[in-house]
C-alpha cells in the first residue's frame, strides 16, 4: 500500500503518542469492514476475494427456489386473497434475489471501492488528528446503521421462517388424529412436487427449507452493509476534503502543491461515489418498486386480520413492513449524506480565496467548482435521485394502492 512521500513518520515521542492514538481509531473504523467481510464471505461474494464456486451453488439455489414460488403464485391464480399472500413474498424474495445478482455482477467495481477505501484507514493518510476524528464521527454513524440494519434483517427472516413455530401450527399431531396439511402450514410459499402426507414428511421438508432463510439472510445484509459502509466512508473523506479545502485561504506557500494533493483526492472521491451509485442503481430502483407494493400488501394482510378478529400471527407483518421501511429511510440517510458533504466541498472551493492565489491555481479552482455543481448521490435506475422527498413519494403511493385493495375488501363484505 502506497502513500504519498510529504507524509512522515512520527519523530518525537509526543508525536508518537498521537499518531498511536489515531491509529487506534482508525484500527476501530476498519472492523465494520471486518464484519461485512464474514457475512459476504458466508455467501461468496467479498469482493477483494470473491469464492465464485460457494456463490454459483448458492445462485443455482436461490433461482430454484424463486423458480417454486412463481409456479406457486401460478397456482393461486385467480383468487385474488392468495395471489397478495404469494405476493407478499414472492417480491421480497425477489428484490434480495436481484440484490445478491447484481453484487455478482459489479463485484469487481465494489472491489476497486473496497481497495480504495481500506488505503484510508492507516494514520500516514492524514494531517492532523481532526481529520481522523472527522472521518470516524461518519464512520461509527455508518457501523451503527450496519448493527441496526443487521438485526432488524435477521429477526424479519427468522421469525418469517419460524411463524408455523411460534404460531403453534408445528406442533405434531395428538392422539390418533390424521395428518392434515391444510392445518400444517410450511414457512415459504414453495410450490412442493410431492405429496406430504405424514407429519414426518413435513418436519424433513421444513427443516430443507432452512438454508434459504441462511440465504436471504445474508444476501439481504451483505448487499445493504456494503452500501452502507462505503458510502459513509466516501462522505467522511469528502468532509475531510472540505476542511483542507478550507485551510488554503490561510496559507502563503505550497499553495501548488497542497491543490495538486486535494485535486486529486477529489478525483479520487468522486470516481468512488460514481463507483458506489452505478453498482447500486439497479437494486435500488427494483427494492423501490417492490417496496412500495409491499408495504401495500403488508398494509392490506394487517387490515384484512384486523377485520376478521384474527390478529395473532401479525407479529412477522409487523416485523417485516417496519424492515421495508428502516431500510428505505437508509438509502435516503446515505444519498442525502453524499449529496451535503458533495454540498460542502463545493462551497469549500468557492470560499477558499481562489482569487488571491496564482493564476494557475485560479484555473484549476474553476474546473473544480464546475465539477462539484453535480453532487454525489445515490439512483434508482439512472433517473430517480434518492432523498427525503422519495421517502414521502413511496408512502403516498402505498397509500394509494391500498385504498384501491381497501375498497375491493369492502365491495367483497357488502357482496
Amino acid at each position: 500500500m502506497h502513500f504519498p512521500l510529504f507524509l512522515q513518520f512520527p519523530s518525537n515521542k509526543t508525536d508518537m503518542e498521537i499518531y498511536t492514538r489515531d491509529q487506534r481509531e482508525l484500527d476501530n473504523g476498519v472492523k465494520a469492514f471486518a464484519w461485512i467481510k464474514f457475512m459476504s464471505k458466508c455467501i461468496g461474494v467479498w469482493p477483494l476475494k470473491p469464492n465464485y464456486h460457494l456463490s454459483n451453488l448458492i445462485f443455482l439455489y436461490f433461482t430454484y427456489a424463486m423458480f417454486t414460488e412463481y409456479v406457486n403464485l401460478f397456482f393461486c391464480l385467480p383468487n385474488l386473497k392468495k395471489v397478495i399472500g404469494n405476493l407478499t413474498e414472492t417480491l421480497s424474495f425477489t428484490h434480495i434475489y436481484v440484490r445478491t445478482v447484481i453484487l455478482r455482477v459489479y463485484i469487481k467495481t465494489l472491489g476497486e471501492v473496497m481497495s480504495e477505501s481500506l488505503k484510508d484507514y492507516h494514520e500516514r493518510a492524514y494531517k492532523t488528528s481532526e481529520e481522523v476524528y472527522e472521518l470516524m464521527t461518519f464512520m461509527k454513524k455508518g457501523k451503527l446503521f450496519v448493527k441496526c440494519a443487521s438485526i432488524f434483517s435477521f429477526w424479519t427472516v427468522s421469525s418469517w421462517f419460524l411463524r408455523p413455530v411460534t404460531s403453534g401450527l408445528a406442533s405434531p399431531p395428538q392422539g390418533n388424529s390424521t395428518f392434515n396439511i391444510a392445518a400444517y402450514p410450511l414457512p415459504y410459499k414453495f410450490h412442493v412436487f410431492y405429496e406430504i402426507n405424514s407429519y414426518r414428511t413435513y418436519v424433513l421438508t421444513y427443516i430443507s427449507w432452512s438454508p434459504f432463510a441462511f440465504i436471504i439472510g445474508f444476501g439481504h445484509v451483505t448487499s445493504g452493509c456494503f452500501l452502507i459502509i462505503l458510502t459513509f466512508h466516501v462522505s467522511g473523506k469528502l468532509a475531510v476534503l472540505a476542511t483542507r479545502i478550507d485551510a488554503l485561504k490561510y496559507k502563503s506557500e505550497g499553495i501548488r502543491r497542497e491543490l495538486d494533493e486535494i485535486i486529486f483526492e477529489h478525483s479520487r472521491l468522486l470516481k468512488m461515489g460514481e463507483g458506489i451509485k452505478r453498482a447500486y442503481a439497479p437494486s435500488l430502483l427494483i427494492y423501490f418498486m417492490n417496496g412500495s407494493i409491499l408495504l401495500t400488501f403488508i398494509g392490506y394482510k394487517i387490515l384484512v386480520s384486523w377485520t376478521v378478529r384474527d390478529n395473532k400471527n401479525l407479529t412477522p407483518y409487523y416485523i417485516f413492513i417496519s424492515t421495508v421501511y428502516l431500510a428505505m429511510c437508509v438509502f435516503c440517510t446515505l444519498s442525502e449524506n453524499l449529496i451535503a458533504q458533495s454540498k460542502k466541498v463545493s462551497n469549500a472551493f468557492w470560499n477558499c480565496h481562489w482569487y488571491n492565489m496564482p493564476q494557475d491555481c485560479v484555473k484549476d479552482i474553476i474546473f473544480c467548482i464546475k465539477r462539484s455543481q453535480k453532487p454525489l448521490c445515490l439512483t434508482a435506475g439512472s433517473f430517480v435521485t434518492l432523498g427525503s422527498s422519495t421517502l414521502t413519494d413511496v408512502t403516498k403511493t402505498s397509500m394509494g394502492y391500498l385504498s384501491v385493495l381497501r375498497s375491493f375488501m369492502v365491495s367483497e363484505q357488502s357482496a
